[in-house]
């Protein structure tokens, strides 16, 4: 096995050993391989990413900002790096922080918005005749604040939802297509309950047409469908700051009107909403500055970030990560009645998470 072989196959072991969901693990993979060919350019390639040193790191963050790579992918690179180097026994926290690479800061601001009642109406229409499943996922991320792939896979849980909604629960959880396969319990805005309510039926009942399937790839993959996916959101307009992902920003900022008219503390707001969006209970500062900018002034003199976040970090899980999601993945598909994950059968492998 040549130097350049040993030194991909050792990270990506490293990779593994640091944890994460496939797609995770893929993506540091792909981002170390790309540290380890400029490290064999330079002529300081190592057997171990662990290994190289840290100027590498350094040159090697100078020619990505030299092809002009965005501030959020660089964030990204280097973070998967730092992780890989930890896990094979070299800790470059210190000396290849993103100040230290002098990497521009990632600024979400203005990135995306929350969209008006009549944009969504109009929206809405358009999405109907350009697909009557890609209206229906649209409808469903709207009211839950789901990520793309969150909608998309959510096709088997849709009875499981109404059921709990039509016994007065007010929250869904979910766990097909979340980061991680991270589970959580999605906050229903109890002024939209029915339109929600309204929305799960008539995507359900698609659904049972069409073999659970809001959107079918040519290739009948996860990955095909996310393909067609992509393209009918381009022909329905939605790009730049109105893209799939601002209807997260419509859900958190409805959201969080509706908490804090009916009397909950500002922070609790963050904090609730922060857990509803899979973004956990430490995330409060990312949720204000981002998803609810245009009603930050309600929150201002209300509240103490530092101080309020340091009794919300959980406690160690007792059970490795690995069991935790395994035994989450299996109370899941006990409530849905469909199994979760890439191994199982007799399930169309569109359900997978």
């Amino acid at each position: 096995m040549g130097m350049m072989s040993q030194a991909i196959h050792s990270a990506a072991v490293s990779s593994k050993k640091a944890g994460g969901s496939y797609g995770t693990q893929q993506n540091r993979r792909f981002d170390t391989t790309g540290l380890l060919r400029f490290a064999r350019q330079v002529g300081e390639l190592h057997a171990s990413i662990g290994q190289l040193p840290a100027w590498v790191i350094h040159a090697y963050a100078q020619y990505c900002m030299a092809q002009r790579k965005a501030a959020g992918t660089l964030a990204n690179i280097f973070s998967a790096i730092r992780v890989t180097s930890g896990t094979a026994g070299r800790n470059i926290d210190e000396t290849c922080g993103n100040r230290r690479l002098r990497l521009t800061r990632r600024v979400r601001k203005g990135t995306k918005r929350a969209q008006t009642a009549s944009e969504i109406q109009e929206l809405l229409a358009t999405a109907r005749r350009t697909d009557i499943g890609l209206m229906h996922l649209i409808s469903l991320a709207l009211h839950l604040g789901l990520r793309r792939k969150e909608a998309l896979m959510c096709s088997r849980d849709l009875q499981m939802w109404l059921d709990a909604l039509t016994r007065g629960e007010s929250s869904i959880p979910l766990m097909r297509g979340a980061k991680n396969a991270r589970p959580r319990d999605v906050r229903i805005i109890h002024s939209k309950r029915e339109d929600t309510i309204e929305s799960i039926r008539s995507a359900l009942a698609y659904c049972h047409e069409r073999n659970f399937e809001l959107i079918t790839g040519s290739g009948r993959t996860l990955k095909s469908a996310m393909n067609r996916l992509k393209a009918l959101l381009r022909r329905a307009g939605m790009v730049g700051q109105v893209s799939f992902h601002s209807l997260r920003y419509t859900y958190a900022l409805t959201a969080a009107s509706e908490m804090l008219d009916s009397g909950i503390a500002p922070y609790e707001v963050l904090v609730q909403l922060s857990e509803s969006m899979g973004h956990g209970p430490t995330r409060a500062q990312m949720i204000l500055e981002h998803y609810c900018q245009p009603i930050k002034a309600r929150f201002e003199g209300q509240i103490s970030l530092r101080q309020d976040e340091a009794h919300r970090r959980s406690p160690p899980n007792k059970l490795p990560r690995a069991t935790a999601r395994h035994e989450a993945k299996l109370r899941h598909s006990a409530l849905s009645g469909y199994p979760v994950g890439r191994t199982d059968s007799g399930v169309h492998r569109m359900t997978h998470v």
